[in-house]
């Protein structure tokens, strides 16, 4: 094994040696969580036409500085009207008007329906009560986004709010980043399905569920995640398999044990290794190579091990792949609510939660048993750094943080 790498070399290497997949085109209504890989700019001015912001009365705001008057109501204009049909105002009048219906000629303002009155014995009149200014209660042509602009650029990510824009501008399909084929394999003779008992000395396979949850978490296709026994000729028809995808996560059999057959197998399958070590705790024995285009992320067989290298390699890979522009997660700073405490020489990845206080970003480290505690990756929503050569840090003492996907569901 070659010496640990420092953790911003080894994700280095990994988003260097990450190829972009090639875009694709899919329905607009079918690409939310994916990653735009084109250019939508406004087709026409919004609004295309000057438009009532409430109901009320479109009015010639100078008719209206003193008041109370009488004003005679030439027609009744709904959202949907074409602006061309609509009467011009002339002095003495207003026009009914609806929200989101054209503002017609004449008109610079609309007066909201509350400082009217009717007048008894002239149903076609209205009293005005108030005054208003011009421009008041209504959008100007062009005022939300004049024709021509860009709306959405490549490398954005598609929420619900990017779908509403490529329906706005009548774009039902759209280019964007092509999507990992990811396969998972848990190795090791001591693991059974889920579904099984265990038995004396067996275990059953968190870590494959997990991985392939994260993996479709980022944003891949991850099939059903397999467990391959502890034998080279095995393991290595399992790995020959998954590599007909774009990236292979294996968990366990990356260290130095008799049993640890990975990074035999992946030579013998032709893989390329980049490295076998990362100076990070936990999840020290990781092993990152490449056969072709296919990646090779072997993680470590503690689940705790598996869950951070897939959080900051697997990931951020995936996201390069998929077409973000800055597809590693960023820290932001914390405030540490308790004490965190490691010993120097690699850098500390602890489990915490992370929450707003109306003024900075509170951290509470987790408790934990160490990497075999499978139970810490469901309690936290962040991951905070301890540099390598940092022993300790006190509470009120601020710190790195990455927040998790699924920070805000915990």
């Amino acid at each position: 094994m070659t010496r640990p790498l420092p953790v911003d070399q080894a994700l280095a290497l990994v988003l260097q040696a990450t190829p972009v997949l090639p875009a694709e085109e899919v329905p607009s209504a079918e690409s939310l969580g994916r990653v735009l890989q084109q250019e939508v700019r406004a087709g026409h001015d919004y609004p295309e036409f000057d438009k009532a912001l409430m109901d009320g009365y479109a009015v010639a705001a100078a008719e209206l500085k003193e008041t109370p008057r009488l004003l005679r109501v030439l027609e009744e204009i709904p959202a949907g009207r074409d602006p061309a049909g609509l009467r011009r105002l002339e002095p003495g009048t207003a026009s009914r008007i609806m929200t989101g219906a054209p503002i017609p000629p004449g008109a610079d303002a609309v007066l909201i329906i509350e400082e009217t009155e009717e007048v008894p014995g002239e149903p076609g009149s209205i009293r005005v009560r108030g005054t208003v200014r011009p421009g008041e209660n209504l959008a100007r042509r062009g005022a939300d986004v004049p024709r021509g602009e860009v709306l959405l650029a490549p490398g954005d990510f598609i929420g619900p709010g990017e779908i509403g824009v490529l329906a706005a501008c009548g774009r039902t399909r759209v280019r964007v980043g092509g999507r990992p084929r990811l396969a998972v394999l848990a190795t090791g003779d001591e693991l059974v399905d889920p579904g099984q008992d265990p038995g004396p000395g067996r275990i059953r396979n968190s870590n494959g569920p997990m991985l392939a949850a994260l993996a479709r978490r980022a944003g891949a296709e991850a099939g059903p995640a397999g467990i391959v026994r502890d034998d080279e000729a095995a393991l290595r028809a399992a790995i020959e398999r998954g590599l007909e995808g774009d990236a292979l996560v294996l968990s366990g059999g990356v260290s130095m044990g008799r049993y640890d057959l990975v990074a035999q197998a992946l030579r013998a399958a032709g893989v390329e290794i980049l490295f076998d070590r990362v100076a990070i705790k936990p999840g020290r024995p990781f092993t990152f190579g490449r056969r072709g285009p296919a990646l090779v992320f072997g993680c470590p067989g503690n689940p705790a091990s598996a869950y951070v290298i897939f959080q900051i390699f697997a990931r951020a890979a995936l996201r390069k792949m998929i077409g973000f522009r800055d597809p590693a997660a960023r820290p932001l700073r914390g405030t540490l609510r308790n004490p965190l405490r490691q010993r120097p020489g690699r850098a500390g990845y602890h489990q915490a939660v992370v929450r707003w206080d109306g003024s900075r970003y509170a951290v509470e480290i987790l408790p934990t048993s160490g990497s075999a505690d499978f139970v810490s990756c469901a309690r936290g929503n962040a991951l905070a750094i301890l540099p390598a050569e940092t022993a300790s840090l006190d509470a009120g003492e601020t710190v790195d943080v990455i927040l998790l996907d699924d920070d805000a569901d915990r």
